[in-house]
Formats: structure tokens, sequence, C-alpha cells
């Protein structure tokens, strides 16, 4: 599994193990009301085993729930509407709580030495323990999928910062960003109409998800324009602030046939890429986010500017270069020299930047 994956799996499954414990603490250690399984006696349990299997059992849960997020990770799922997506997920979860209970019966028949027993299934089924896990395993996944969705609004991470007020006061971090802009979009514009122009943006904008896999995170969208961050380690690694864009280009080239159909273009994209320091802070009061001020995102910015004088794709400063080190065999740096940019008393070299060989 890979990094980008671990992670969120992970999560998932720590969540659904808190949760679970959560239950079995207030199930079997607290509110005697809740209506007790059949022939259960309480005092006969070994609580601290319990809540062993209890973490164990959430595991494996928790990974079911998991691989259904993933099936359900689709571009026609993700652009539901909020309300409609975690209904949805939570729907999911709750026909894998009644397959996993039927399939718990099923074993516990087998291993009696009886026949299938659908009059069993029901019975549990239809049990007010069952409404009881029911009803909670619904709300858990209905919190989960609310705030996975403020995750990703506010930027993978970026929910627990503003929770702990990581950025409540101004600090200096060291990032490395690209300014993605859509060339020749004034034309586009004019010819497609707004309407049709902004659903272009739209689709272009769904497929720039695959630069997830080269851990980028997504600051900004502006217009036709997207700017992207990484956090320094995560950029220099294989050069994937590069790679980046060029698996983007490849996702859009791969769609090719939908663009030309729906728009009659291939939208090509521009990048500028520049690492640096940059002012980090919290901002807002009616609507707050995370802010990054300072030179660093001017820079890229300029840099992105250049591609249409330049003729090139994909322009990146020499700091970067010089931060990268070794160059992978796939890819191609050209210096291009030093050139001003407009609000710095210093010139930047950049290079512009090629893909060699097989794709990767």
């Amino acid at each position: 599994m890979s990094r980008n994956r671990l992670k969120p799996y992970l999560l998932t499954v720590l969540g659904w193990i808190a949760a679970t414990q959560l239950f079995l603490l207030i199930r079997f250690f607290g509110l005697a009301s809740i209506p007790q399984f059949r022939g259960l006696n309480l005092d006969q349990i070994n609580r601290p085993a319990l809540l062993v299997e209890g973490a164990i059992v959430a595991w494996l849960i928790g990974s079911l729930f998991y691989l259904l997020d993933r099936a359900l990770d689709r571009p026609a799922i993700r652009q539901m509407p909020y309300g409609a997506l975690m209904l949805v997920q939570a729907a999911g979860n709750l026909g894998l709580v009644v397959v996993a209970l039927a399939c718990a019966s099923l074993i516990e028949t087998a291993n009696q030495g009886r026949g299938f027993e659908f009059a069993l299934i029901q019975d549990r089924v239809l049990s007010a323990n069952f409404l009881v896990v029911a009803v909670y395993v619904t709300v858990v996944s209905f919190l989960f999928s609310f705030l996975r969705q403020v995750d990703g609004k506010f930027g993978p991470g970026n929910l627990w910062k503003l929770i702990i007020g990581m950025y409540h006061h101004p600090r200096e971090e060291e990032r490395i960003f690209m300014f993605l802009d859509l060339k020749g979009s004034t034309t586009h514009a004019e010819r497609l109409g707004h309407v049709k122009f902004s659903r272009l943006i739209q689709d272009c904008f769904i497929d720039l998800s695959v630069v997830i896999d080269h851990q980028a995170q997504v600051y900004q969208y502006v217009g036709d324009e997207a700017i992207l961050f990484w956090d320094v380690a995560a950029g220099l690694e294989n050069a994937s602030c590069i790679r980046a864009f060029f698996r983007y280009t490849d996702r859009l080239e791969s769609r090719a046939g939908y663009y030309q159909s729906q728009y009659g273009v291939l939208p090509v994209f521009k990048a500028g890429i520049h690492i640096g320091s940059a002012m980090v802070l919290e901002v807002g009061e009616i609507k707050r986010e995370i802010s990054y001020l300072g030179d660093l995102l001017n820079t890229a910015a300029r840099i992105q500017g250049e591609c249409n004088r330049l003729g090139e794709n994909l322009l990146v400063s020499e700091s970067l270069r010089d931060r990268l080190g070794a160059i992978p065999d796939d890819l191609s740096m050209t210096p291009i020299g030093k050139i001003e940019l407009k609000g710095r008393t210093e010139a930047v070299g950049i290079l512009s930047v090629h893909r060699e060989g097989p794709r990767r």
C-alpha cells in the first residue's frame, strides 16, 4: 500500500476502533438501560478482554469500510452534493454491517452443525440490539463522512491544524509552490461561452485530483488557475513536484476524446515552480482559512508567467533545481538563464523541464 493510501487507511481504522471502544464502554460499562443481547449475563463478561476483541473486530470493520470508501471513490460519486454523498457512504456502511451479521450467523450455525437458518438471521437483523448498532453505525458514518468533506474543503490535514491553532500566530515555513494555468483561456472562453467554458474548468480541475498521487495539495483555485504546494521533503522526493505536472498532462491526454467531443479542444496547462520560505497564518473571521504570504508565491507566479513568452509549458527556478540534487533519467532540464521578474530586485535563474523516455 502506497504512502498516500496508508495514511487514510490508518485514520479510518483508528477512527472505527475509537468508535467501537466508545460503544463497548457505554454498552457494557455504562448505560444499563440499553437492551441486552439475548441470554447475555453482563456479570460473566471479561470486560478487558472484550475491549481487546472489540479492537480486533473494529480493525476488520474499519478495513472493510475503507475498501468500501475506495470502491465509492469515483468521479460521478465525488461530484454528488455533500449531503447525498454522506448518505451513500452511510448506507454502504450499514449494508456492510448487515452482511457481517448475516455471515456471523451462518458461521455460528455451521459450527453447531446446523444448516442454513434464515429465521435466525431475520431474528437478529430485526432485534433491538441490531437497531442500536445500526443507529450508532449510521451516526458515526455521517460524522466521519462530514469530517472527510470538511478536511477536503480546507485541504488534507489542514482541519487538524485549524483545530489546534497551529497557525493562529504567523510562522515561517519552507514550501514548494506550483502555479498552474490554462493556456489560451481567453480564446477558449470567447469560443465556448461562459457557461461551457466554466464546465471545461470544472472538468480540468476534477482531473487535477491525480496530483495527490505525488503528495500535492491544492492551495487555491483562482479562475482558470490552480495553485499547488508541497511540503519540501515530499515535493523533492523523486522530483514529485515536477512529476505531478506530467501526471496531470497525461491524465488530460488520456481523456482527449472526451474533451474534444465536449469542448472541441484538448486543454493544455503551463506551470511555474519555485521553492522558498513563506509566512503561514490563519486568516478570516467570517470564513477562516490557512493563508500563505511572501515572495515565494510571487516568484512562482512570475515564473509561470514567462511560459508563453518562452514557448514552454513547465519552468522551474534554479533554487528548486539545486535542491533536487540528481535529476532523474526520464527528466531533462535546460537552463534559460537569469531573467528579470516584475516585482523583484534580483534576477531569477530559470530552467525549462521536459520529459524524456518512457512515462512514469
